[in-house]
């Protein structure tokens, strides 16, 4: 298994992506079959039927690449689009793996997220489009027989209040069933079960708070994280609690005074598009921040933004990178 963007957009990097149309026979979100070898998956709010499995993907922002390689299925992967948000530091055999795969260019949606026409994409020969409806015309490539799957993380239509690991078991599922390898998704949603086991054992006790944070290089304005982003469920099985596990929104605008007021064990800023070094100098710029406990006491710990969300079996490997931060 980097650049600052305007207002709530800099925080919500794949967020940005989401708002999919599309029409819809049915109001699953999961995988379901439909007679003989036809399956049928939810993309946000249109159903999409595969009578077989796709041979062509053309993937956008190295959408569920992570659960597309652990399933083993980059050898369908012909070509993608936009800037890379995965890094050798962040994951080395999956930035290998990215790197050979073909990419075309592409403009960008103004939140980080890669940009193209319906003559680009279907210049590769897909025969589906890994992506989201503000990256590509859903219903031009529909028009053209192609069908685009969106994962629900990046659907208005799918909203989640509370994030959890079943978010990533749920995506396996689906990715699986389009490409009939639900044996291999049985098989990898045991391995993602077991590693959330095994990280809770290390998990800290005591009740401890925390806040993710995320910072923009050199400015004043900074976010932080609700319940319904992948953070709760990193958080709660590290045995931290959210100190925002009242506010359900995935990202919003944070103060420094609301801050202060509920003063958090740890601080852990997730890193884009910057350095660690310049993620401590932005943190320590913000006024007030040095009265922050977490500040006082050393706890203040970086992790790649790469390693939350959306849910993927990379987000595993944020939880882990956590724990190992947070026990040191």
């Amino acid at each position: 298994m980097r650049r600052t963007y305007t207002a709530l957009a800099a925080a919500l990097l794949f967020a940005g992506l989401v708002g999919c149309g599309g029409t819809s026979a049915s109001s699953n979100s999961g995988p379901a079959s439909d007679g003989g070898d036809a399956k049928k998956v939810m993309s946000c709010t249109e159903e999409l039927t595969f009578t077989k499995p796709p041979e062509r993907i053309l993937m956008l922002s190295e959408t569920d690449f992570p659960i597309l390689h652990d399933l083993g299925l980059d050898d369908k992967i012909i070509a993608r689009a936009g800037v890379d948000k995965v890094s050798m530091d962040d994951d080395p055999e999956l930035r290998a793996a990215l790197d050979k795969i073909p990419t075309i260019e592409a403009g960008n949606t103004g939140t980080g997220g890669a940009k193209i026409t319906t003559e680009a994409a279907l210049s590769v020969n897909p025969d589906v489009v890994f992506g989201y409806d503000s990256g590509v015309d859903r219903n031009g490539l529909r028009e053209a027989g192609i069908p685009l799957y969106s994962p629900d993380a990046f659907c208005d239509s799918n909203p989640t209040t509370h994030a959890d690991w079943s978010l990533v078991n749920t995506e396996i599922d689906k990715v699986a069933t389009i490409f009939g390898v639900e044996d291999k998704a049985t098989t990898l949603k045991t391995e993602v079960d077991a590693k959330v086991a095994e990280i809770k054992k290390n998990a800290l006790t005591g009740n401890q708070t925390a806040v993710a944070l995320y910072l923009m290089n050199g400015q004043q304005d900074f976010y932080a994280y609700g319940t319904s982003s992948m953070v709760q469920p990193i958080f709660e099985v590290n045995g931290l609690k959210n100190i925002y596990d009242d506010t359900t929104e995935r990202v919003f605008d944070a103060s420094m005074e609301a801050l202060l007021d509920r003063n958090p064990d740890w601080i852990v800023v997730l890193v884009s598009e910057m350095t660690n070094e310049e993620a401590q100098r932005t943190l320590a710029s913000l006024p007030g921040s040095g009265d922050l406990k977490a500040v006082h006491e050393n706890h203040v710990v970086y992790i790649p933004f790469a390693l939350t969300d959306p849910p993927t079996t990379l987000s595993l490997n944020g939880a882990n990178r956590l724990g190992e931060l947070i026990t040191k």
